[in-house]
């Protein structure tokens, strides 16, 4: 067990060593800043299980701006970075069912989430002088619903009192340019939604539960400090 603790910490000290001498030739910098910005729903492929109501050409979607702000890290080495984030925002979802079972109007369905973004990026300064710089960055990113707080809304559907069960947990691609002027940043980025999320929705009018299934893609702009 000696013997074995002492690789152990032998292996730590040439690791240690190593990075020390990659530091003074190459160190990693820290940086920390805040972020804030709006994203809205670029496409969203969704289906219902509700008999009665489907997605077709004819359903208006009409998902409005959401809002977030962010605290972020980032580690620097040469022109590569890692950066990790904790985005609190806002998404909006509207569907209106035009064609569907109208017998009480037109279905509506609305959904507004409050959640939180963690994404790990890796990224790379093509451009990075001292005054300014762009990169382009890359990573997953994982969102968690709080779904104590997420408002939906089930307008002019046959049954009554329905009540839509969410999964807390989304998982996305994202694809980002930033742009640093001094110390104000500018981010452009785009998530693909690769998972689709599923809801369960009941209703006292049926013993069984009705499926949702949607997945969607999130564009966002947002700018801030990096200190």
């Amino acid at each position: 067990m000696r013997v074995r603790s002492l690789y152990i910490i032998v292996a730590l000290l040439f690791s240690f060593t190593g990075i020390s001498a990659q530091e003074e030739s190459a160190p990693i910098t820290f940086n920390y800043g805040i972020k804030i910005g709006f994203q809205g729903v670029t496409y969203n492929s969704t289906k219902f299980g509700i008999e009665g109501y489907s997605f077709n050409d004819n359903t208006i979607q009409s998902n409005k701006v959401g809002y977030f702000a962010t605290p972020f890290i980032r580690l620097t080495k040469d022109k590569f970075y890692i950066q990790t984030e904790a985005a609190f925002g806002t998404t909006h979802y509207y569907y209106d069912f035009i064609d569907n079972d109208n017998s009480a109007g037109t279905a509506e369905y609305k959904l507004t989430t409050y959640c939180v973004k963690v994404p790990l990026l890796l990224g790379y300064n093509f451009i990075n002088n001292e005054n300014y710089g762009m990169s382009v960055y890359t990573g997953p990113r994982v969102k968690f619903l709080f779904t104590s707080l997420t408002d939906r809304d089930f307008s002019n559907f046959k049954y009554r009192d329905m009540h839509e069960e969410l999964e807390k947990r989304v998982w996305f691609w994202e694809l980002g340019l930033g742009i640093r002027i001094y110390n104000v940043i500018i981010d452009f980025t785009y998530d693909w939604g690769f998972h689709r999320s599923i809801g369960k929705i009941s209703t006292p009018d049926c013993a069984t539960q009705f499926i949702s299934k949607r997945s969607n893609n999130v564009l966002s702009f947002s700018a801030g400090f990096i200190f």
